[in-house]
This record gives C-alpha cells, structure tokens and sequence, in this order.
C-alpha cells in the first residue's frame, strides 16, 4: 500500500513540475477581446452581405475582414459589410476579426463559400464608334453559353450566347457602366463583368500656325495634316490665333495633335505662348483634354506647367536642315533591356526585332536625307544622381512625374535618354499627354541620293508605313483615355 501511495505523490509531482515549466515557459495568454459570433453570409446577385455579432467592450469596435484578395477594414461598431462582386466557381474564404481602440484583437471566425454559377466572359472593352455610338467586345468561356444579358443604365439587351460584339448606337456624351452575364443550358448565371465607359467628343484637332492646312508652309507638318484629314474626315485644322480670338471651343476636341517640326529652330511661336493661348489650352488639358505633341512641341508641356522647369534643362532639341545619311534609324521599346512596353497600345500591330542586348526595336527611317529633330529628355539618370544603369533612373522618373517611359532611340542599352513617354492623368491635369519627339520618326523624309533635298516628291521612307501605324495608334490610344 505504502507502494502504491509513493507513487502517486511521485507522479503528482511529475505533473507540477510539467505544468511549473509550461506556466513558466510557454504560457498563453488568453485574448482580450472575444471574437465576433453569429457569422454568417448571405448571396444576393453579385455581392454577399457577412453578418456578425460583435462582442462585449467598453470601446468602440472595428472589424478587420481578410479574404482572398486581401484585407477590409470596417470601423464604428459595424455588424455587416456587402462585398461585390462575387465570381461565380471561385473558392471564397472570409476571416473577420474585432479590434477595440486599445489595440486588442479577437480570433478569427471564418466562413467558406463557392457561388455556383456559369462562367463569366472575359476582355470585356469598348471603343467609341463615331460621334454617339460605343462597340462593346469580349471573350466568351470554354463553356457553350445559351444567351447573354448586356445592361447600361436601364437599358437591357438580350444577345445569342455566341455573340462576341455590340454595338450601342445614339449614346450620349457622359460616363456608363455597361455589365455583360452569361447564362448556361441549365439555366445559371454568371457573375456580372463590369466596364466603365466615357463617352465624349472624337473630333481631333490639328493645331498650326498657318492660315489654314492647305498653307502650311513646313513639308514635315503638311504631310502629317494630310495624312489626317486623309484618314480623319471630321478633324479640323484649329490655329493658335482662333484660341487668342475666342472662335473656337477646344472642349469639342477629344485630342489636340500639334506636329512642330521645322529646321529653323526649337523656340516656340510667339502666338503658342500668348496668355490667352496658354490658360485655354491648360484649361482644356486640366479638364481632361488629351495632348499628342511631336518634335519640338514636346516643350509646350513645360510652358503648360505638366513638366517642372527644372527637368527642362535635360531636352536635347536638334535643329538644322539636316544631312544624308545611308543607315536605318530604329527605336527601342525595351529600356535598359529589362522595362518592357512592347504591349503598350503605342507599338501595336509593329513588327518588333529582339537584338541581343536585349532591345526590341522597329525601324522608323532609311537611307536619305534625315533632318533629324529629336526632341527627347536626356541624361535622366544623372538628374536623379545616378548611373545610367540604374533601374531606379526608370523607377523615379515614372513615380515623380505620373508618367510612362515608352521608348528611346534604338543602340541607347541605358537609361540616358527618353525619347517617347506618356504622361498620365493627375489630380491637376486630368487628360493625357503623349510625346512622340525621336528625331527619326518624319512625316517627310527628302530624297533617297546624296544632296536629293528638291525635286523628289516620288520618293517614300521604305518605313513609312510604321509612321502611320505608330500615329493611328496615338490617336487611338489617347481617344481611349
């Protein structure tokens, strides 16, 4: 007996000394805050709306909901939060967690749904199709779809379940939100795919210094103005003077493309600069105006105010008559090797060659007369007090100045010069700009033999037609925006 008692006290001593070391040692401290009860969700159409009991506290009380997409976060004691849109055949997991104003926070109750349903389509875009009339298009799913719904405001329309495009007609200028469902052969929807549109203005405006386009002096600008009212019936050539004058409201305009090419120097008109000029043309451009700007009009953004005066020191503008030369000038699209924009809407439809150095280039000019004005943003680097090879040249360039470093001259494997890049909307400036200002890229290239400058209205850059691709797709792009 006396055995048996030893034993017992030898084990409940064991058991002290265990829990002494996991008290001591690994000890858990419970939460201060209880977690949130009752969770549940309910499906409604495209959104679930989670509900919660929170719990008891003396604060008040926040809920963090973290989900697959990542983390919610819902203050002033809520109970509930509609989450939109949900997909349909996708796994959803929701974890929602109280915090109080201390800092404490509960554990984690979690809820775990799939909505059923047929497959969405996917790519859903849109482009407006004339004055009033917006061409919607997608991707249908692997599945056969039987029918498809499009709605836009309280619009619905009811489509064959193979249809890819539509078309919606007498549309008025302003902003909508079109939503494309599939429903299956057992009669199930699919999530709704949204897509917000603006419709608005798609005249283009060719801006000059000349009377009109058929007296424009510069061969280089009076090739780009006929290829656009060539290619562009509604487009209209507008002067500086009819802004000055107040006969002309810019607000009509989707786009102002003003090609300033000219041997005689990089300085702006007089006219360009006037203050009256300037506020409209700002004005247009702060309220969503868009700006296609070539050659040496690149430095109107500067006086427009998009640009700081102290970048400005860093454009290269070439000027002169220019000289022949035999080579094939080409641009690149891959900066430094590694910043890839070959699918960058500018560049679609161009036929891009990989060099090994990792460049991707297409040619922009042959053998000829080149007068060759760059206009181009150079040592770009050394403005951030860095290398030329160092990414991060790429990196502030963009961030500091809302902007997309597009393209450079072809052979420049660094990051010393920009010589294409778009500017994106900012709180000030809500359109967007494009600058288009490498030297090779003429409207009119002179002659095809040494000292050909007069006298060969025959002759065609052998890569005129990339000028044109790349042009259609400027104005495509920034009609988009």
């Amino acid at each position: 007996m006396k055995l048996h008692i030893f034993k017992y006290f030898w084990l409940f001593g064991i058991l002290l000394t265990v829990a002494s070391c996991i008290n001591q040692n690994y000890g858990i401290q419970a939460p201060q805050l209880n977690a949130v009860s009752n969770l549940q969700y309910t499906l409604n159409g495209d959104s679930v709306k989670l509900s919660w009991t929170l719990p008891k506290s003396s604060s008040t009380l926040s809920v963090s909901i973290m989900y697959n997409g990542g983390t919610i976060l819902v203050s002033g004691n809520p109970t509930s939060y509609t989450f939109g849109v949900v997909q349909t055949n996708v796994d959803y997991l929701f974890t929602v967690k109280a915090q109080d104003t201390n800092g404490n926070l509960s554990l984690g109750q979690t809820v775990k749904f799939n909505r059923s349903g047929a497959m969405p389509v996917t790519n859903l875009s849109a482009a407006q199709n004339g004055s009033n009339s917006v061409l919607l298009s997608w991707t249908l799913p692997s599945e056969t779809l039987s029918n498809l719904t499009l709605k836009y405001g309280s619009t619905t329309v009811t489509l064959p379940g193979t249809a890819t495009s539509y078309q919606v007609n007498n549309v008025a200028v302003g902003t909508y939100l079109f939503g494309v469902v599939g429903t299956d052969s057992q009669n199930r929807i699919s999530n709704t795919v949204y897509l917000n549109f603006k419709v608005g203005p798609t005249v283009v405006a060719f801006l000059g210094t000349d009377p009109d386009s058929l007296s424009i002096s510069n061969h280089e600008q009076a090739a780009a103005a006929k290829w656009l009212f060539a290619n562009y019936p509604a487009a209209r050539y507008v002067t500086f003077s009819e802004i000055k004058n107040g006969t002309v409201d810019l607000s009509q305009f989707d786009v102002i493309w003003w090609d300033y090419d000219i041997t005689t120097g990089s300085a702006l008109p007089a006219i360009a600069t006037d203050p009256t000029v300037l506020t409209s043309i700002q004005s247009y451009y702060q309220n969503g105006g868009k700006l296609l700007c070539s050659a040496f009009a690149i430095n109107y953004l500067w006086n427009l105010g998009r640009l700081p005066s102290a970048l400005q020191a860093n454009v290269e503008n070439d000027i002169g008559a220019g000289s022949y030369n035999p080579d094939i000038w080409t641009v690149n699209v891959d900066i430094d090797g590694k910043q890839d924009n070959s699918t960058h809407p500018l560049f679609k439809g161009l036929t891009l060659t990989t060099q090994g150095d990792g460049e991707k280039t297409f040619p922009v000019i042959g053998a000829g007369w080149k007068e060759n004005h760059n206009c181009v943003l150079t040592q770009i680097p050394a403005f951030f007090g860095l290398p030329n090879n160092n990414d991060a040249a790429y990196s502030d360039f963009c961030n500091t100045y809302t902007a997309k470093w597009l393209g450079g001259w072809g052979g420049i494997s660094d990051y010393f010069m920009a010589g294409i890049f778009e500017l994106d909307p900012t709180t000030t400036f809500k359109g967007t700009a494009l600058a288009i200002g490498i030297g090779g890229i003429e409207w009119d290239q002179l002659g095809a033999s040494p000292g050909a400058i007069s006298g060969t209205e025959g002759f065609t850059n052998p890569y005129q037609a990339n000028i044109v691709t790349l042009y259609t797709n400027a104005l495509s792009y920034l009609k988009s925006k």
